[in-house]
């Protein structure tokens, strides 16, 4: 009896794991590429303000061709915007990651208010970015709803963060908080910023704070 044999497999039938690993890989290193030419670009709009910043200098530093640059995100206008509402979205993501239990919304709020002091502290521009851009008449209509989308989420991120059991935190609310955060930026970057930009975040944290205080009372 001759001896049997196994039938070949086609190299095209790879584990479906291996068929899936490639294409998994790609798509993080497409983020982690993202994520490095956000930082590079928020970096250099600290260094030399956003009128400076161009794409072939973003190009340079991130290491990414200044054509993928523009596949990726459609004009300078929108990579500045999104580099600029990244940090908020990252202030959102954290406050979201932290545990509710044993912590008062008003806790919650202070923490918050200390976070985007931090943010504002290090990258100063920030903000400045997004008011420029959002009444700059020549940006194109999509880089201001792409800032207005990003205001919508830190009005998410405000009411989920600061609701209480049975007392949700009206959108309103959180959309006044945003304007002052706003309002006490612009006071600060108008200033010679001697002092701390919390210094001037302060009364609005406190206004606010005792706000939740008495309603959960």
């Amino acid at each position: 009896m001759p001896p049997l044999s196994m039938p070949s497999i086609p190299q095209s039938a790879e584990p479906a794991a291996s068929r899936h690993a490639a294409p998994v890989a790609k798509n993080r290193r497409g983020l982690e590429t993202r994520e490095r030419v956000l930082a590079v670009t928020r970096g250099l709009i600290s260094a030399h303000g956003y009128a400076e910043v161009t794409l072939d200098q973003i190009s340079a530093e991130a290491g990414v061709a200044k054509s993928s640059l523009l596949w990726h995100f459609g004009s300078k206008e929108m990579l500045l915007a999104e580099a600029a509402t990244s940090l908020f979205r990252q202030i959102g993501e954290e406050l979201g990651a932290e545990p509710h239990h044993g912590r008062t919304a008003a806790r919650r709020l202070e923490n918050s208010f200390d976070r985007v002091a931090d943010y504002l502290t290090a990258n100063p521009e920030a903000k400045g970015v997004v008011l420029a851009l959002l009444f700059s008449g020549s940006v194109p209509a999509s880089v201001r709803e792409e800032i207005r989308r990003g205001w919508d989420s830190h009005v998410q991120d405000l009411v989920a963060a600061l609701s209480a059991p049975g007392r949700p935190l009206p959108a309103p609310m959180a959309r006044l908080m945003i304007a002052t955060i706003h309002g006490c930026y612009c006071h600060w970057y108008a200033s010679d910023r001697s002092e701390p930009i919390a210094a001037f975040l302060a009364p609005a944290r406190e206004l606010f704070a005792d706000w939740l205080r008495s309603r959960d009372r």
